[in-house]
């Protein structure tokens, strides 16, 4: 379905999180985010992390057993990276931290065509960083793993 007029972009995603501190650091060293404001200021603590000047990620910590009443609708994260090399590197960081990777996670890639990995951030939610198009047979792996709760 085309849109008639207009496009809608993606602003920004608010992410609830367990410890501040914690999802701080974790984004801004695999993502290069930074804090551009926050508020440490309980109950209700966050920080929005900008890249070039612009917001794109909001967290907010829940503290005293919230979280999760406060998780509802969040599935996963999907962030496209602009180039195999930077998915490779993305990598290499989520394993210098210890990442938590999904069973069918780790390095997919497709010759020099394309690459994902599919991991955890400290929370638990799930993230998907790529570059290019993924054979769809993979991309229905996933999806499926997903759904089973193995990923």
């Amino acid at each position: 379905m085309t849109p008639k007029t207009g496009t809608i972009a993606l602003g920004n995603i608010g992410l609830n999180v367990s410890d501040l501190d914690i999802s701080e650091a974790f984004y801004q060293e695999v993502f290069g985010v930074r804090v551009a404001e926050e508020s440490l200021q309980l109950p209700r603590r966050f920080a929005s992390m900008a890249r070039g000047g612009k917001t794109v990620l909001t967290l907010w910590e829940h503290g005293g057993g919230q979280l999760e009443q406060c998780r509802q609708g969040l599935h996963h994260l999907t962030f496209e990276a602009n180039s195999i090399e930077e998915v490779n590197r993305t990598k290499g960081i989520l394993d210098n931290l210890g990442a938590r990777w999904f069973e069918a996670g780790g390095l997919h890639n497709d010759g020099s065509r394309t690459a994902a990995i599919y991991f955890a951030d400290p929370d638990g939610t799930r993230i998907k960083v790529y570059n290019g198009r993924l054979d769809p047979d993979l991309e229905g792996d996933v999806r499926a793993g997903i759904a089973a709760g193995t990923l």
